[in-house]
């Protein structure tokens, strides 16, 4: 109905969903990017809001909103002259209907990692409901990763469509996808991934100035979605290293004489496990150690707490646990789950003096991840949101710190 009352204005723009897990918000921001760059105007929507060449739009603090806000900030985008956008579709949107009446010629799907079990209740229920995009009326395109499992399901659902499929991967790819895009040597320096892209019995190196091996995975998908439109695999090759990040998402905060800072969002079990193993190689370039900062939200998924804490002390060199958006649960009763599988961990719940504590005790040559809000600019307690950056925070610390640094150079 909402479509229908704005005269239907998706349907007048190149649509593209994004499902997964992780990496919507970077892939659907790339998409939106090399759109962008290739001549058409393009929005991104999504966890960290709606924007289109510069100028951000309203929309509910939700990474899929409700179908009226959604039609509404579509007819916006139309009017402002918008051709094209990349929108998040997350699990719950789509099982509630709230993009019913959006068109979309092309969906993407990252992965399937636990998350929402709160909502879902089981892992099968979660991925059932991300199938949904992949059989949506009049699709035309669907990208897939490929060293996902559950890519498998997902091609299947949109070849019974009859929808083109293009898989990408950093393994060989079996699916029977009529387009196969993969990446190896995969590498990481201190501020950026270099890999070997192959398409088509072409092969190009190339390096995208963020850290992250599964940004690889999140390029691929981007660039596919562009060759489904009809872009040449050459012409997108340039433009590559110009990409930027969106905001928390592997961001890094680095200034000369203290440690890395990377503020990520990664605040499932998988995201964490690939963050830390992404920065283990820059911490190994740099000479130093890997920290990680980080909790869990409260009133979600409990089950992840545990798994969350083992992932960070087998990967980390130091880990310091911490409040994140504690919602209505009790900060102590979080950090008490996560500490369970957490034995050797740090634990201050304050989370900015948990962030100053680690940059405190780190050596110039570490790297510290502060994970699990990335973009956010606030901290949920008992439903208020109280202004809070890890961004920020970082920088405010990194501040003191270089006083202290060069004040010990002086000396």
């Amino acid at each position: 109905m909402a479509s229908a009352f704005y005269g239907d204005p998706s349907r007048s723009m190149l649509g593209v969903a994004v499902t997964g897990t992780n990496g919507k918000t970077t892939t659907t921001h790339w998409i939106a990017e090399l759109l962008s760059l290739t001549g058409t105007r393009a929005a991104v929507l999504g966890t960290v809001g709606c924007v289109f060449e510069g100028r951000h739009f309203d929309l509910p603090a939700l990474t899929t909103p409700d179908a009226i806000s959604l039609q509404t900030v579509f007819a916006d985008l139309r009017a402002a002259g918008a051709e094209a956008f990349a929108v998040e579709a997350s699990s719950i949107g789509l099982e509630q209907g709230r993009m019913k009446g959006t068109h979309f010629d092309t969906a993407v799907f990252t992965n399937l990692t636990r998350d929402h079990l709160d909502y879902h209740k089981t892992m099968e229920a979660y991925g059932d409901a991300k199938t949904i995009l992949f059989a949506w009326p009049d699709l035309k395109h669907a990208v897939v990763n490929a060293d996902d499992p559950f890519a498998a399901t997902m091609t299947d659902v949109a070849l019974s469509q009859g929808v083109d499929v293009w898989a990408v991967g950093t393994q060989p790819i079996t699916l029977a996808a009529q387009h196969v895009m993969t990446a190896d040597n995969i590498r990481a320096d201190r501020t950026g991934t270099a890999f070997t892209l192959h398409f088509e019995g072409r092969s190009r190196d190339l390096c995208i100035p963020q850290v992250g091996f599964f940004n690889v995975t999140n390029l691929m998908e981007a660039m596919a979605v562009l060759m489904a439109k009809g872009v040449e695999f050459e012409a997108l090759l340039p433009l590559v290293s110009t990409l930027t990040p969106p905001p928390g998402r592997m961001q890094l905060v680095v200034k000369e004489g203290v440690p890395m800072g990377v503020v990520d969002y990664s605040h499932t079990p998988d995201a964490l496990e690939k963050a830390l193993e992404s920065l283990r190689p820059v911490a190994e370039a740099r000479g130093g150690r890997l920290w990680v900062v980080f909790g869990c939200g409260g009133d979600r998924d409990t089950g992840k707490r545990p798994v969350m804490g083992e992932i960070a002390c087998r990967l980390a060199d130091n880990v310091v646990v911490t409040s994140d958006n504690p919602r209505t649960e009790s900060p102590e009763k979080i950090l008490k789950d996560i500490l369970q599988g957490a034995p050797s961990a740090s634990c201050i719940e304050d989370r900015r003096s948990a962030i100053v504590e680690a940059f405190s005790q780190a050596q110039p040559a570490d790297v510290i991840l502060v994970a699990g809000k990335g973009h956010e600019d606030y901290q949920d307690v008992m439903g208020v949101k109280y202004p809070f950056s890890d961004v920020e925070v970082v920088r405010e610390v990194f501040n003191d710190l270089r006083v202290r640094y060069f004040r010990s150079q002086e000396k």
